[in-house]
């Protein structure tokens, strides 16, 4: 797995997994929608206002990654768009991972770098 996503009110968390990937989605995210992240938890948390918005971050980054001078857009965009839907339905996990980072902090009293024993190595 290399994201896990979160519901948290009208928002979606997306906790960074890969962290051979998450400084370049972190600067990613950042540049192409001005997403805000977290730190603390995993190897970073996207914050996006919807679904789609991470969908069309996956394909964004797909799109950048495919380029090829001699492509049309189009074909850049439906590979690209195939391969975040690969992504999506093979490396998303959906879980509300952050009711359980505030309840393990409320039982610690201590606030660090989350790491869900699940992903741990």
């Amino acid at each position: 797995m290399k994201y896990i996503v979160s519901l948290q009110g009208c928002n979606i968390g997306v906790g960074l997994l890969d962290p051979s990937t998450a400084e370049e989605d972190i600067n990613l995210a950042h540049n192409l929608f001005n997403t805000h992240v977290n730190y603390n938890y995993y190897n970073g948390v996207l914050n996006f206002a919807s679904r789609s918005k991470f969908y069309r971050f996956l394909i964004d980054k797909y799109y950048l990654m495919f380029w090829e001078p001699n492509k049309t857009f189009s074909q850049l965009l439906k590979k690209a768009t195939n391969k975040a839907r690969s992504v999506i339905n093979t490396e998303v996990e959906y879980r509300n991972f952050l009711p359980e980072i505030y309840q393990y902090n409320f039982h610690t009293k201590h606030v660090y770098k989350w790491n869900s024993p699940k992903y741990n190595n």
